[in-house]
């Protein structure tokens, strides 16, 4: 029977595996037929929601009688469980940097292999193509770790290296070096994936709706505000400029992640 974390990693291994597919795909249609078959992608994402509806009913069913059971095993517990406010605002710290990296990686790395490396646009989204394939076997791999070290020691691990990796990207002019980079890069920013859902999770076991919410929605949000932000940095200084910011936002997530503490037994209960 697979673990929370073994679970979450594999859940996650399908998305991110769409994401490393996508921007080599799109590039390949619209070489071959154009802007406009682009369209295509409308009849996959027509198809999936199909499919969804399709299973949603039963899907509801399981997790309807899952939080049922859970409810009946907690109604004999005498004992309440405590919120973790602080070191859940500390997570988030954590959290809302690997967002703003994530994202700035995935708008601007094929223009900075375009116009920094001097590479073509093909070879730019295989770049974040690789990125992101490397980064769905981090989510495997981060599921064992947290298995086998915790989770706080998981998420140490990979942002204590970060920064390191991004400024080397940032400094070098050289292709190969800077495919050679994006492996580990890649790796390290989808890692602690798995360990930072759980973890807020645990640290509000009486918030879990909350704790999802942030983990897994108010991320992608943060990194889409700051987004735009670091464009209008490229255009006023260069794309440079923008991998040298998100090195020093990779400063965040390794800071905070020594003031995070794996949680207490009846808190890690969920």
């Amino acid at each position: 029977m697979l673990t929370r974390a073994t679970a979450l990693s594999v859940f996650s291994f399908g998305g991110n595996l769409g994401f490393a597919c996508g921007p080599i795909t799109v590039t390949l249609v619209a070489n071959a037929l154009g802007i406009s078959g682009v369209g295509l992608f409308i009849l996959v994402g027509g198809g999936v929601a199909l499919l969804l509806a399709h299973y949603f009913p039963a899907m509801h069913r399981q997790s309807a009688q899952h939080w049922q059971q859970k409810r009946q095993r907690e109604s004999g517990s005498p004992v309440p469980v405590k919120d973790d406010w602080r070191h859940f605002a500390i997570l988030a710290c954590v959290l809302f940097g690997r967002s703003i990296i994530f994202y700035g990686l995935n708008t601007f790395l094929v223009l900075y292999w375009m116009h920094i490396l001097k590479q073509s646009n093909t070879s730019g989204s295989l770049a974040l193509s690789v990125l992101f394939i490397v980064g769905a076997t981090g989510t495997i791999i981060g599921g064992h770790l947290v298995d086998h070290i915790g989770a706080v020691k998981t998420i140490r691990f990979a942002f204590t290296i970060m920064p390191f990796l991004l400024l080397a990207f940032s400094l070098t002019k050289s292709v190969i070096v800077a495919s050679a980079l994006l492996l580990p890069i890649g790796m390290l920013i989808f890692i602690p994936y798995s360990a930072i859902v759980l973890l807020g999770q645990r640290y509000l076991p009486n918030q879990m709706g909350l704790a999802s919410g942030v983990t897994l929605g108010l991320a992608i949000s943060i990194g889409g505000i700051a987004t735009p932000f670091l464009g209008q940095v490229a255009d006023a200084t260069s794309l440079i400029t923008v991998f040298f910011i998100l090195t020093a936002v990779a400063l965040i997530p390794m800071g905070a992640a020594y003031f995070i503490i794996e949680p207490t037994i009846k808190q890690a209960i969920i």
